[in-house]
């Protein structure tokens, strides 16, 4: 199963809103890849370009709900008056999604991004397509 979708939420790191685009691609039936490309919008003079590789574990709670921890690697770009910093990081959190229809799946997701001076949580819902 592959699903591309668009999700949106709170990032805590500048009290903001994030939108990104995300991919999930299961390979195995409890182990699915789920890269994000996405952006924090600008709040007290911080914003971001936010970019993740990670790794789902989903297992069925009942008909068409999974739930699942995850685990990853994240890349943050800060920008902020006077310049940026990049960083490399770590992420950790939980989801669950809801298969609405055999294409269409929302998805509720929160984890928190650890990294030197950017560490932040994301908790977001998404709509993706499943193909």
């Amino acid at each position: 199963e592959k699903t591309l979708g668009i999700a949106g939420g709170f990032a805590s790191y500048n009290t903001s809103g994030y939108v990104d685009v995300y991919f999930q691609y299961s390979f195995a039936e409890h182990v699915r890849i789920a890269p994000e490309l996405g952006c924090v919008f600008r709040n007290d003079g911080k914003s971001a370009f936010i970019m993740s590789a990670d790794m789902h574990f989903p297992f069925s709670i009942a008909r068409g709900v999974q739930v699942y921890p995850l685990a990853g690697l994240t890349f943050n770009n800060w920008s902020y008056s006077g310049g940026s910093s990049a960083r490399l990081g770590g992420d950790v959190g939980a989801g669950f999604d809801i298969n609405m229809t055999q294409q269409i799946k929302l998805t509720v997701q929160g984890k928190y991004s650890l990294m030197k001076d950017y560490s932040g949580g994301f908790i977001g819902m998404g709509i993706g397509y499943n193909f």
